[in-house]
C-alpha cells in the first residue's frame, strides 16, 4: 500500500477527522459527505493507497447507522475482498454481519456474527441491538 504526498495526505487528514467528528455527533450523513470527498481525492487506482480500507469501512458503518445496509454490505464486501486481515477483525465481522442480517442473508450473517463473538466474545455485542446476539444462539442450537 501507497502513502499519500505530504500535501494531500494533510487534506485528507483534516477531512478525516471532520467525519470522525460528525460520526461521534452522529451525523452520519455529514460525514460520509466528508468520507467521500476524501475518497474522491485519493489518485487511481483508490485501492493501492493506505487510506482506502479504513475510509471504506468508515463509509460503511455510517450506512449501517443510517439504515442503509445494501451500501453498508457492498463497501464491507470489498474490504474483505482487498484486505486478508478483515476477518480477524472483530468489528469488521460485526458489522458486516449485521449488514447481512438485516439483509436477509442468514447463513453470511451467521458466519460473521459467530466469527465476531469468537474474537472479541459478548462485550463486543453490549452496545448492539440484542438480536444479533440473540440471532447466534439460536443459530448455534
Amino acid at each position: 500500500m501507497k502513502d499519500l504526498e505530504p500535501s494531500l495526505k494533510q487534506e485528507v487528514i483534516t477531512l478525516c477527522n471532520k467525519a470522525l467528528e460528525a460520526q461521534e455527533e452522529e451525523r452520519f450523513h455529514a460525514s460520509n459527505r466528508d468520507l467521500y470527498k476524501v475518497f474522491e481525492l485519493l489518485p487511481e487506482p483508490k485501492k493501492d493507497w493506505k487510506a482506502y480500507i479504513w475510509l471504506i469501512s468508515n463509509i460503511a458503518d455510517n450506512h449501517f447507522e443510517q439504515e442503509e445496509y445494501q451500501q453498508g454490505l457492498t463497501h464491507l464486501n470489498t474490504v474483505f475482498e482487498l484486505d486478508e486481515e478483515a476477518s480477524q477483525n472483530a468489528y469488521l465481522c460485526l458489522r458486516r454481519g449485521q449488514c447481512a442480517l438485516e439483509l436477509g442473508e442468514e447463513t453470511l450473517a451467521n458466519e460473521l456474527l459467530t466469527q465476531a463473538f469468537k474474537l472479541e466474545g459478548k462485550e463486543l455485542f453490549e452496545d448492539e441491538h440484542s438480536k444479533y446476539l440473540k440471532f447466534i444462539k439460536q443459530a448455534a442450537e
